[in-house]
């Protein structure tokens, strides 16, 4: 009701900046979606003049808040994004951490804005806790912005936590060694930390989709020659490993809504199709939920994957 309330509002003039940041916050932490609520309060707080009355925990939580609520507001995450740069070294290890998270996760990877941080995580290595440093080198493997700041010290620093990382930070951690591996750095993860971050990423749980069903039906009405739910090298699994011809194998990835972000890919889905493709050498072909919701019939749905895949003439 409260933000049905200030949804409906004609102006949110009379609201400071804390206020409508704390809003956010306590949508996104209760996981009550709302759409219209972000929306409200993104266009205002990205018609503001000037942030400064929002401090670094406000604009932590503010981008925290969208991209847990998964909502992505472009105008919004360049202005908090300008200001967080302005304010960094007042931004505790939490609120840097969050503040990252967030931006990489909703696939907004502002380059000067990671470049802005590196000296400040530099500077309070030892402060981070365990989960804030997987978090901070997910992000900067989903921006996929080479930089100084991951060498001999911060790997050091994830080594002292190796016994107590939860899954998720073990999930980032695995993906944060093949980014090592696709910039070729040469820095690694102590073997042990590296085989547990490897056995929890290959072992998170896979569930199948209506919608991936669906794909994988027409995949074989269409006479196509593939695989299902493929385990590669790198330890990503794919949904359908299409042979084209001999020598031309591509990955269907039937990416439904949790993949997007209002309709962008989310962090996680630019960094497992870019990981593939670099590491496994396999083209990736994504399937996005709302383009095969849009086709009637199985002939079009055909139609659809063969032109998706290249293979018309093959067929």
């Amino acid at each position: 009701q409260i933000g049905d309330h200030i949804a409906g509002l004609k102006s949110l003039d009379s609201f400071n900046s804390q206020a409508l940041s704390n809003t956010a916050w306590a949508y996104a932490t209760a996981g009550v979606s709302h759409p219209e609520l972000f929306k409200k309060i993104g266009d205002h707080v990205a018609g503001l003049k000037s942030l400064d009355s929002l401090k670094p925990q406000e604009l932590s939580n503010t981008a925290w808040a969208y991209a847990t609520a998964r909502r992505f507001d472009l105008r919004l995450f360049e202005k908090v994004s300008t200001e967080a740069v302005v304010n960094r070294e007042h931004f505790g290890c939490q609120e840097v951490a969050n503040f990252l998270w967030a931006c990489a996760t909703v696939g907004h990877t502002d380059e000067r804005l990671f470049s802005a941080f590196v000296p400040v995580i530099a500077s309070k290595l030892d402060e981070f806790n365990e989960q804030e440093l997987a978090n901070i080198a997910w992000a900067y493997s989903v921006a996929n912005l080479k930089q100084d700041l991951f060498d001999e010290g911060y790997v050091s620093a994830l080594a002292a936590y190796e016994n107590v990382f939860p899954e998720e930070s073990r999930r980032q951690l695995h993906q944060w060694q093949l980014w090592q591996q696709e910039i070729e750095s040469g820095i690694e993860l102590p073997q042990s930390l590296q085989e547990k971050c490897r056995n929890t990423f290959i072992s998170s749980s896979y569930s199948e989709s209506k919608l991936q069903n669906d794909v994988v039906g027409e995949l074989r009405a269409a006479g196509l020659d593939f695989d299902e739910e493929v385990l590669l090298g790198s330890g990503y699994r794919i949904d359908a490993l299409v042979k084209i011809r001999e020598e031309r194998k591509v990955a269907v990835e039937v990416d439904g809504p949790f993949h997007f972000i209002d309709s962008r890919p989310a962090g996680r889905t630019i960094l497992k199709h870019r990981q593939v493709a670099r590491l496994d050498y396999i083209e990736v072909v994504s399937v996005p939920y709302w383009e095969w919701d849009g086709l009637k019939n199985s002939v079009m749905k055909q139609h659809y994957l063969h032109k998706k895949l290249g293979c018309e003439k093959d067929h």
